[in-house]
C-alpha cells in the first residue's frame, strides 16, 4: 500500500489491486474520489481542480 498525504488529502494506492491503476483520495477520513490513473477519469465520486494537480503532481514525481 502507498499512502502519501498532501493538501489536507489521503491518496491511497494498493499493488496488485485491480485494474484499471487508480488512487483513493480522503479528506477527514471520507472518500472523496477513486481516480482512474490511467484514463484520467473518476470511477466514484468527483475530483475538484485541486485534487486532479495534486494527483498529477504525485504522479509525476512517481509517488502514484
Amino acid at each position: 500500500m502507498g499512502k502519501n498525504r498532501r493538501g489536507n488529502y489521503v491518496f491511497l494506492t494498493w499493488s496488485g489491486d485491480h485494474t484499471p491503476r487508480h488512487v483513493h483520495v480522503y479528506k477527514e477520513g471520507k472518500l472523496i474520489v477513486k481516480w482512474d490513473l490511467e484514463n484520467w477519469l473518476p470511477m466514484q465520486g468527483q475530483a475538484s481542480a485541486r485534487v486532479q494537480k495534486l494527483i498529477a503532481e504525485l504522479e509525476a514525481e512517481g509517488l502514484l
